[in-house]
């Protein structure tokens, strides 16, 4: 494997953990499994995971787009971001 395919594995995995993470914790929320107050304890746990990492680019991009996620609030974030269902 070359460095840029080892890099693009490596953003592809990013991507896909975050849209899977986005997507389980909307749902769980829309399922009223969990409330908007979990959900909120959710993403400021992982704000204080991603802001270890603040240093570089990807952490600072990470702790941007998590902290828009608790700006917004889970269903407001997503909206329009639900995947074309065949």
């Amino acid at each position: 494997m070359t460095d840029a395919t080892t890099a693009a594995r490596a953003v592809g995995m990013g991507i896909a953990g975050g849209a899977i993470a986005t997507a389980l914790i909307d749902l769980l929320v829309a399922k009223g499994v969990i409330d908007e107050e979990e959900a909120r304890s959710a993403l400021e746990n992982a704000m204080y995971r991603a802001a270890m990492y603040t240093g570089t680019l990807e952490g600072l991009e990470a702790t941007r787009i998590i902290g828009e996620l608790l700006g917004l609030g889970f269903a407001a974030a997503t909206d329009g971001l639900e995947q074309a269902q065949p």
